[in-house]
């Protein structure tokens, strides 16, 4: 296993008659050895282009890149020993799925004919594709193009591996059974490895650590738990979680509370974790999960488990503008007098709303985060 260190890595695109485009601005990560993480963001934020640096298919254009403690900025691609499962499998239609896994060894003289065959059978058998090996890509499922993808990666003993979007062209019955083989395949032979995804339970499912990117810069780093449980930022909470965040923009009162409505008089309020000062503009971010609804009447949350407050003043009354029921659980979209952005609970299985419906909500005021309105990062709370 071998560790792999990202220094102040920079890429900046130059064209002629064009100003420069700055894809990847100063990249600071260190991977253990073995580790996974997933480099997660918008289309266009950078993350493919680090790979892509990682891998030797892109100049560097400043900082360093380390595997095992030794630069390979200055080595081509060839001679980098780190494995690549691209988005678009890149396999040899003319040859099999045999051919393929032994191409690059080949390629590259290492081992001769009988050792390749070895290395090839017994890959193939790790990876679960050992009935493929005679057959060619046109052949193959896109899960089983993807598995031949990864084993063909994996077969060289590669030092770090990189995953490119690997889930991206599978369904969503594909993407549950690779995503679990994946993780398996990762862990047991504990290569370090680079998960390149827009798709946020990808990483979350399988990253160790991931690294939310936007514009080519990391905005946070960290496990998936810190990710979403404490988001640095507005970008970060928006990104991460299906359904959304509810963001709404409100003012610190002086009781505390962050109001949502319009003036003094607005009827919309949260708590708000105490730190943020009195009239300070914040954005006020709440979790569909982490807020409850009852119907107008019905008794709110009690202290004895969830910590929350019975005070009828609590709660926030709410119209109900559509009901999603989704057997496990449900979506209700809300709107709040005096505020235009609505308001989106989950509800539980057995809930039956309509539209129109008179409903009271309440917050967990210890999974409420608070953003400054301007810069949009988490603020520190007391």
């Amino acid at each position: 296993m071998t560790e792999l260190t990202l220094r102040e890595l920079r890429k900046t695109y130059v064209s002629r008659g064009r100003p420069p485009v700055d894809a990847v601005r100063g990249i600071d990560i260190d991977l253990r050895s073995g580790e996974l993480l997933g480099l997660l963001g918008p289309s266009g934020c950078g993350k493919s282009t680090t790979l892509r640096m990682i891998a030797g298919l892109e100049e560097v254009t400043g900082g360093d890149i380390l595997v095992g403690g030794d630069s390979v900025v200055g080595l081509p691609a060839r001679e980098r020993n780190i494995g690549v499962a691209f988005e678009n499998y890149a396999l040899y239609p003319p040859l099999t799925v045999a051919e393929n896994l032994g191409f690059g060894l080949a390629a590259r003289g290492l081992h001769g004919v009988r050792e390749r065959s070895r290395r090839v059978a017994d890959m193939a058998e790790r990876i679960g594709i050992t009935d493929l090996l005679a057959a060619r890509p046109a052949g193959l499922s896109s899960g089983q193009k993807q598995r031949v993808a990864l084993a063909r990666a994996l077969i060289r003993e590669p030092d770090v591996l990189l995953l490119d979007e690997p889930l991206s062209h599978l369904d969503a019955a594909q993407r549950d059974t690779t995503r679990r083989e994946l993780k398996r395949i990762q862990r047991d032979l504990g290569h370090t490895t680079i998960l390149v995804t827009h798709d946020q339970e990808e990483a979350l499912s399988l990253a160790d650590r991931i690294a939310v990117m936007k514009d080519g810069v990391i905005q946070q780093l960290g496990t998936p738990y810190e990710i979403y449980d404490a988001p640095a930022s507005v970008f970060v909470a928006d990104f991460v979680g299906e359904p959304a965040i509810n963001l709404l923009p409100g003012v610190v009162a002086a009781d505390g509370w962050v109001r949502l409505g319009a003036g003094d008089h607005a009827s919309a309020r949260f708590p708000c974790p105490a730190g943020p000062p009195v009239g300070r503009e914040v954005v006020l971010g709440i979790r569909p999960e982490d807020l409850r609804l009852t119907r107008e009447g019905e008794s709110g949350p009690g202290t004895g488990d969830t910590g929350w407050s019975e005070d009828p003043g609590g709660a926030v009354r709410a119209t109900v503008s559509a009901h999603e029921p989704l057997l496990e659980s449900g979506i209700a979209t809300l709107t709040l007098d005096g505020v235009a952005e609505p308001l989106v609970v989950e509800t539980g299985p057995e809930t039956r709303l309509d539209r129109g419906d008179t409903v009271r909500v309440t917050a967990d005021p210890r999974h409420t985060h608070v953003f400054d309105a301007e810069t949009g990062e988490a603020l520190t709370l007391t």
